[in-house]
């Protein structure tokens, strides 16, 4: 390929990015000629289909609610045919062949398939049970039934550390805002205050529940080196939330929580499976990579918190040599683990344990398992 002077190359990584994005949209089925299913077309583009699926696709992802679909997809429609023109042009000049017309595809379809994977994996996440909404509303209460809405100071800044001690001892001690603005300023110390009101459930779960104990008018310093936050909580209204009202949050919380935690899971089983080599430079990830991890039981389907009596059958000893099994904390009344051929086996049965937990070792396996 000939060197092209800087304005081509400009006018080309514009349009390679332009032709990425269009063909992002057909990527499953290739950039170019592909196949359409038997679906309603909406638009020919010089003999191209362009689908009702794809086009419910496009409003899906835009996020566009169905009362306003209507409206929005003649634009919508429009948009994609003139991304299917940019398409047929960029491949009739061979544009999808540069480089970097040919990485931006990869990088797409990488994150579309791994997404859809990881998004597939996560459709059997069970829905929270009753106990389990009512034990995360029980267990916090400062974001529930003692919910309150906090108006808050805050100042970030920078001084000496060998002064942070005394700015501690003064705002920790009572010293009003003011009081500690003027201490910067003697200080000559660089700082941004702001006042800010934010309820319960916008404070970071970690910092919630010192925020919480900081009594009205009062304040607290937190700090790292020579960068400090101080905050004081100058004025605190009660603004509890009932369990019927705060349910459909949590439920959707736990669910995220529940997908995610497959998401790791699966992850890094897939890590642990695999034989992953790293440059040089970046020989350090290999000892901060997943060591064991949960297998992704492909096979049960229905999880334990709802069922009669369970059954886990883990894979084979060709898999991962490592396998942890951690049960819930209220299962069903019948739980039968059998463990693989396989070394360094662990299994956690739940805190409030089933009536009935049956765990079966193989002979080789024996050596290796912990019951607990």
């Amino acid at each position: 390929m000939r060197l092209m002077n800087n304005d081509n190359t400009t006018l080309r990584s514009a349009a390679w990015t332009a032709t990425a994005v269009a063909c992002a949209v057909l990527l499953l089925a290739g950039c170019g000629n592909h196949k359409k299913g038997a679906t309603q077309s909406v638009a020919r583009v010089d003999g191209t289909e362009i689908t009702m699926t794809e086009l419910k696709y496009r409003l899906n992802r835009e996020r566009v609610r169905p009362d306003r679909e209507e409206e929005i997809a003649p634009k919508v429609l429009e948009q994609m045919i003139d991304e299917q023109l940019i398409v047929e042009k960029a491949e009739k000049t061979k544009l999808d062949l540069e480089p970097g017309a040919q990485q931006a595809i990869d990088a797409a379809r990488r994150e579309v398939l791994s997404r859809a994977y990881l998004e597939q994996s996560a459709q059997g996440v069970a829905a929270p049970t009753d106990a389990a909404i009512h034990a995360y509303y029980d267990k916090n209460p400062l974001l529930f039934s003692q919910r309150r809405v906090y108006t808050m100071q805050e100042y970030l800044a920078r001084v000496p550390e060998d002064k942070v001690p005394a700015l501690r001892a003064m705002v920790e001690g009572g010293r009003p805002p003011e009081e500690t603005e003027a201490w910067f300023k003697a200080q000559g110390a660089a700082f941004r205050g702001q006042q800010s009101t934010h309820p319960a459930e916008q404070i970071p779960l970690g910092s919630l529940a010192e925020i919480a104990g900081i009594p009205v008018g009062k304040g607290l310093v937190a700090s790292a080196g020579n960068q400090v936050h101080v905050t004081y909580v100058t004025s605190s209204t009660e603004a509890p939330v009932s369990f019927d009202k705060a349910r459909p949050a949590i439920a959707q919380f736990l669910t995220i929580e529940g997908r995610k935690k497959v998401t790791e899971s699966n992850v890094g089983a897939l890590k642990s499976a695999a034989k992953i080599e790293y440059a040089p430079q970046y020989a350090a990830l290999a000892a901060s990579g997943p060591v064991a991890t949960l297998k992704d039981i492909e096979t049960a389907p229905t999880p334990l918190s709802t069922a009669s009596g369970a059954r886990v059958s883990l894979p084979a000893a060709t898999e991962a040599s490592s396998v942890q099994v951690t049960l819930p904390t209220t299962t069903s009344s019948s739980v039968q683990v059998t463990l693989p051929q396989s070394q360094g086996v662990r299994v956690s049965l739940p805190a409030t344990p089933a009536s009935s937990v049956q765990v079966r070792l193989p002979a080789a396996a024996s050596q290796d398992a912990s019951k607990k």
